[in-house]
């Protein structure tokens, strides 16, 4: 029985975007009745109800294990799994001295108010906007306000944030900032739409799957395309769209062998089809899944 200790997060999930040159399983299943055991998922990032989604499968198939979950916004996963503490660290990029396994990618869609015309930009304007050298939208584009842009920030220490800084050769500090730019800095994906939602100067960033189901879902903001390329699955997959991040699965050298077999399935066949099917809305946030949210120690 999945057990998923997590923080209460956004409404709408992160969509993965499969990316599985090496499947170990042929069609996972069918020795479901022999595996036993449990293991435990760290993360913080917005892939968390598609990996939930993925466990739920696997313990279908193997009724006799559980996978667990901690997930915070202040989680450490790959500390976790390098110190014994977790079998999986879900992350954004490989570690030289553990096993490490892209199994997904993610774009990162811009997003701005639907009453700002602007339909897109350069990575080379964006890099400018989120460093404070273009401080109004009259910089922007043509015929923009001089109205001062609001920047929409994520944490510091969240993936989505750390491959965005990575993509656009950002440096900041310690605080999730560069000194002497104002910026809200936000944690999750739903505050954050609602942040440009409520401001027509502002423009932020978001995880793909959440930013395609808002605005499907008629949130008032915009998805940019970057340097011409339109914020879509296909584009994602295909590595034309150029803000995407990996999603990777790192696992402890001592892993269970529950941990071993998921990640077989995350990159097997059936779980290729679920993944994908994830962008009908197979992994949005079903409020009533999240059992149970155990807080950091000190919390």
């Amino acid at each position: 029985m999945l057990r998923a200790a997590a923080w209460m997060g956004s409404v709408l999930s992160a969509v993965l975007l499969l990316w599985a040159p090496a499947a170990k399983a042929a069609d996972a299943g069918g020795a479901g009745d022999t595996l036993t055991g449990t293991a435990l998922i760290v993360g913080n990032g917005p892939e968390r109800y598609a990996i939930e989604a993925l466990a739920k499968q696997f313990e279908t198939l193997h009724p006799r294990t559980s996978i667990d979950f901690f997930w915070h916004q202040n989680a450490r996963p790959v500390e976790e799994v390098r110190h014994g503490g977790a079998d999986i660290a879900i992350t954004g990029r490989a570690e030289p001295d553990l096993p490490s396994t892209t199994v997904a990618w993610d774009g990162i869609a811009v997003v701005v108010n639907f009453a700002n015309p602007l339909d897109g930009i350069t990575r080379e304007q964006l890099a400018k906007v989120f460093t404070g050298q273009f401080t109004t939208w009259s910089q922007v584009y043509e015929d923009g306000p001089e109205t001062g842009i609001a920047l929409v920030h994520r944490s510091w220490n969240q993936n989505l944030r750390q491959h965005f800084d990575t993509l656009l050769n950002i440096t900041t500090d310690r605080a999730g900032v560069r000194t002497g730019i104002r910026a809200r800095v936000i944690e999750k994906e739903t505050d954050t739409f609602k942040a440009v939602n409520g401001d027509t100067y502002a423009i932020a960033y978001v995880s793909m799957g959440p930013a395609l189901q808002a605005h499907k879902d008629g949130y008032g903001v915009t998805l940019l395309f970057i340097d011409d390329i339109e914020p879509e699955y296909q584009t994602v997959l295909d590595g034309t769209y150029p803000l995407r991040r990996p999603v990777v699965f790192v696992m402890n050298r001592d892993a269970s062998p529950v941990a071993g077999a998921f990640l077989d399935y995350v990159l097997s066949p059936a779980g290729q089809r679920a993944v994908k099917a994830g962008a009908s809305g197979l992994f949005q946030d079903k409020t009533s899944s999240v059992v149970k949210y155990y807080p950091l120690k000190g919390e």
